[in-house]
C-alpha cells in the first residue's frame, strides 16, 4: 500500500475529476496526466502466478482513494483492494431482448415523459431493471460498489452509515435501496452501470441518458 499525503484542496480537485462509477484514483491520475491507462493485462503487483481464464471466480485489483484525517491535516490513501467476484451467467438475446422492450415501452410512456424529475424517473427505470431480470441486477448493483462508496443496499440503515446526506429511497417493490442525493449526471452514470453490467445495448442506453443528460 502507498500512501500519499495532498491537501484537501488538492484532494476534492481529484475527487471532481470522477468520470464514471468505481473510476480508481489511479486511473483518475493517469487520465489527468497523460498518461496510457492501463492494460487489461498489466497488474499493479508482480506475481509469479496467473490464475486461469476458466476458473469460476476472478480476483480484479483496484486502487481506490479513501481520505484519512490526521490532526488538521487529510490524507489521502491509494489503497490496493483485491476482490473476489463470482463469475456471471451470460444471458440469452431472450432476456436481454425482453428487458429491452420493457424498458422502451417505459422511455415511451406519457408518464415518464411527462415527468419532470429526475428522481421518479431513475427510480422507475432501476424499478424496472429489477422487475425484469431480478438475479441479473443483484449482481449489477453489486459490481458497482466501492470500498468506501455504497450505492444500493438492502436496507435504509447502510445508506445512512456510508454518509449523513445520502437521502436513501426505496426502489419501488423492490428490496433495494438507493442514494438520491446526486446530481441527474451521477443517476445516469448509475444507471449506464447497472444497464451495461445487464448486458443492455448502447443505443437504448443514450435513449435512458437523453432524460437524465442535456447535452
Amino acid at each position: 500500500m502507498k500512501i500519499i499525503e495532498v491537501d484537501e484542496e488538492l484532494y476534492q480537485y481529484i475527487a471532481s475529476k470522477t468520470q464514471s462509477i468505481g473510476e480508481s484514483a489511479s486511473d483518475i491520475l493517469r487520465r489527468l496526466l497523460d498518461l496510457d491507462p492501463l492494460s487489461n493485462t498489466q497488474t499493479l503487483v508482480e506475481t509469479s502466478e496467473t490464475e486461469p481464464l476458466e476458473t469460476p471466480q476472478k480476483v480484479s485489483q483496484s486502487l481506490e482513494l479513501s481520505v484519512v484525517n490526521k490532526g488538521n491535516r487529510q490524507t489521502a490513501k491509494v489503497v490496493k483492494e483485491e476482490k473476489a467476484s463470482a463469475s456471471v451467467k451470460t444471458q440469452s438475446e431472450q432476456d436481454i431482448q425482453q428487458v429491452v422492450t420493457k424498458l422502451r415501452a417505459l422511455l415511451q410512456s406519457a408518464d415518464f415523459v411527462e415527468e419532470n424529475k429526475a428522481v421518479v424517473r431513475f427510480l422507475a427505470v432501476l424499478n424496472l431493471l429489477y422487475r425484469t431480470n431480478p438475479e441479473r441486477f443483484a449482481q449489477a448493483t453489486e459490481s458497482l460498489q466501492g470500498r468506501t462508496r455504497v450505492y444500493f443496499a438492502r436496507d435504509e440503515s447502510t445508506l445512512l452509515a456510508a454518509g449523513n446526506h445520502t437521502k436513501p429511497k426505496q426502489i419501488p417493490d423492490t428490496p433495494y435501496w438507493v442514494i438520491t442525493n446526486t446530481n441527474s449526471g451521477r443517476k445516469m452514470l448509475m444507471l449506464e452501470g447497472v444497464m451495461q453490467s445487464m448486458q443492455l445495448p448502447e443505443d437504448l442506453i443514450e435513449q435512458v441518458r437523453s432524460f437524465f443528460v442535456v447535452n
